[in-house]
């Protein structure tokens, strides 16, 4: 190799070994693009220059290598580009969506109408809220800038603002509370099944003071009038479904322990689950009260018989139960 292809071969080495590497994509926070985020391990002096503009808040452009490299050159720093032809710049920024809009909303709303959870509050936009880009740097929430409030229907209509924009939103902000509402049409005396309701946010204002705000309230209930689907359930609605009916037949059961006896009855009364009634005994004819226990079977409650000592047979035992049962005394 001659001295002089050796001399260009130095040099070039040389100007390789100074000259910086350009990155193919840059995020900056601010509104400028500094030498410092175009060139990696750009020297502390340059670093903070400025070069370009940035795109706007949560946008991305791009820009030429050529542009970049001659921007550059104007402050004596050499950049690889390793085959590049374009640089893509993005503007971070803070995203804020519909969710965080409606939560705002309600905050606002809670304020006017004095109650103190917004998370009871319900936002219903009028049209989907625009997604706003926002300075990293700001954090506080948007704040209302103009607002015109019904508090009766929740009719609203508001400005909100932040450093960087503004957005005009309208739509109704209304209080609501959980509410057991029918999931299909329900006849009088129909039992409430798990399928049949389910759990609503409903307008507190349009709720009765007896509505049922718990799934387990009605499941098992028999309900006491006609139910449409999406009608809330109000405490009246609903009854204990009738195991026992008046002038009906049932089962009287009479337990020991040990022993369980079995006679026919008559009701006398109309009862639920738990509730005591009187019942005639068809053998003896004398009527007994005695406790709903299952449908069409009441357990009597009324005997009070002998205690049985260990040794005595489960014939004896048997024939003391069958003996007061008989009696019903």
């Amino acid at each position: 190799m001659t001295r002089i292809a050796a001399a260009i071969l130095f040099a070039a080495t040389v100007a390789s070994a100074q000259a910086e590497t350009l990155r193919p994509t840059v995020l900056v926070s601010s509104d400028i693009v500094r030498i410092g985020d175009l060139v990696a391990d750009a020297a502390s002096d340059k670093a903070d220059i400025a070069v370009f503009r940035a795109p706007d808040l949560g946008q991305t452009g791009s820009v030429r290598v050529a542009a970049v490299i001659e921007a550059l050159r104007r402050h004596d720093v050499e950049v690889e580009t390793r085959g590049l032809s374009q640089v893509s710049v993005t503007r971070a920024s803070r995203v804020v969506g519909s969710d965080e809009i409606k939560r705002r909303i309600a905050e606002i709303a809670a304020e006017r109408l004095r109650v103190a959870d917004a998370a009871s509050i319900t936002v219903t936009l009028d049209a989907p809220a625009p997604m706003l880009h926002l300075d990293p740097a700001e954090t506080g929430p948007l704040m209302p800038l103009r607002m015109r409030f019904e508090p009766r229907g929740g009719r609203f209509d508001l400005l909100l603002r932040s450093a960087g924009a503004q957005v005009r939103i309208t739509g109704t902000a209304q209080e609501t509370q959980d509410a057991v509402v029918m999931v299909r049409t329900m006849s009088r005396g129909d039992v409430v099944g798990d399928r049949d309701v389910a759990i609503e946010r409903r307008a507190k204002s349009e709720l009765p003071a007896d509505a049922v705000r718990d799934v387990s309230a009605a499941i098992g209930m028999a309900v006491q009038q006609p139910l449409r689907p999406g009608q809330a359930i109000r405490s009246t609605d609903l009854a204990r479904p009738q195991l026992v009916k008046r002038g009906e037949p049932v089962v009287l059961v009479y337990e020991v322990p040990g022993i369980t006896l079995t006679a026919r009855g008559k009701a006398e009364e109309t009862g639920s689950l738990g509730d005591t009634v009187n019942v005639l005994n068809v053998q003896s004819k004398r009527v007994i009260q005695a406790v709903v226990s299952g449908p069409g079977q009441v357990t009597v409650t009324s005997l009070t018989p002998r205690l049985i000592g260990v040794a005595e047979s489960r014939t004896a035992r048997h024939a003391a139960a069958h003996t007061a049962l008989t009696k019903a005394e």
